[in-house]
């Protein structure tokens, strides 16, 4: 078959779903996943012909035109320069947590090559965690899920990227800490935190796809697990150790006021590449 072709069945399948560049975003990481075929060699050579085989590409299209993602598809997807695995069990990393990393390693214990001991609540697939202890050499890093399911990829992703994390099962809002470390440095977290009433509004392969429980919180009380965080990060964190968030918009500074009344200080908003409010990072003083 002709990859032009299969770049063609990919836009007639997956337009009642997606815009056209959302489908050649979505050909493109297929076509380099599945034959190893760059995005520069298609388009110097679009009618060439591939050997492909016609039941996987063909179970493949479908999955994707009843909205499944890419990343499900393939099994795998890219964060702060790292190949992870990825299944339903675990959301799929965005460009926006990738900020979230930035700015923890931007932070001034880090840069200084300080020993640093951090705690990812809530990890899912361990993407903060292993993009930081890949990044920090003179860390430790514990992560915690209430998932087992995502706690066996975030091992395996730990193991691919060969680094070290300590992982523990741990429900945020029911288990007692006293199996988590304490004396931290840096606690960071990006929970659940999209209220139920706004999935309506989600596309059909966020929605239907990822996991519920790694996405949405109760309409009436959409800051359940900041709160919670916010009282084990006090018990937790030493003398100055910093606690991040990464946030819903519309909750950014009902989070931060809610930090503030808990007792935190030198509170720090921050907003996304798109210009949304989105991170939140303060101290235990």
């Amino acid at each position: 078959m002709k990859i032009s072709t299969l770049r063609n069945l990919f836009h007639t399948q997956l337009s009642p779903l997606y815009k056209e560049r959302e489908i050649d975003e979505i050909f493109f990481i297929y076509i380099k996943d599945k034959y190893d075929v760059e995005k520069h060699c298609y388009f110097l050579n679009p009618e060439g012909e591939w050997r492909m085989e016609n039941g996987e590409w063909r179970m493949d299209l479908e999955k994707l035109s009843q909205g499944c993602p890419i990343q499900y598809v393939i099994g795998k997807s890219t964060f702060y320069d790292l190949e992870l695995n990825v299944n339903p069990s675990v959301l799929i990393p965005r460009p926006e947590t990738e900020e979230l990393v930035q700015m923890i390693l931007r932070g001034s214990d880090v840069a200084r090559n300080v020993a640093t001991k951090i705690l990812d609540l809530a990890t899912g697939s361990g993407v903060i965690a292993i993009a930081l202890a890949k990044n920090i050499k003179n860390t430790t890093v514990w992560a915690t899920d209430i998932s087992k399911e995502a706690l066996k990829i975030a091992k395996k992703n730990a193991k691919d990227n060969n680094v070290e994390i300590k992982f523990l099962h741990h429900d945020i809002l029911k288990d007692n800490i006293c199996s988590l470390p304490n004396n931290i440095d840096i606690i960071v977290s990006n929970p659940p935190y999209i209220p139920q009433r706004e999935r309506v509004h989600l596309h059909t392969n966020v929605a239907d796809n990822e996991p519920c429980i790694a996405l949405f919180v109760p309409d009436e009380n959409p800051l359940i697990f900041y709160n919670a965080i916010a009282k084990i990060a006090k018990i937790l964190l030493r003398e100055g150790g910093v606690l991040y968030f990464e946030t819903h918009e519309k909750f950014h500074f009902e989070l931060s006021a809610m930090l503030t009344e808990t007792g935190f200080k030198e509170l720090e908003l921050w907003n996304d590449m798109n210009g949304k409010p989105r991170f939140v990072s303060c101290k235990k003083l």
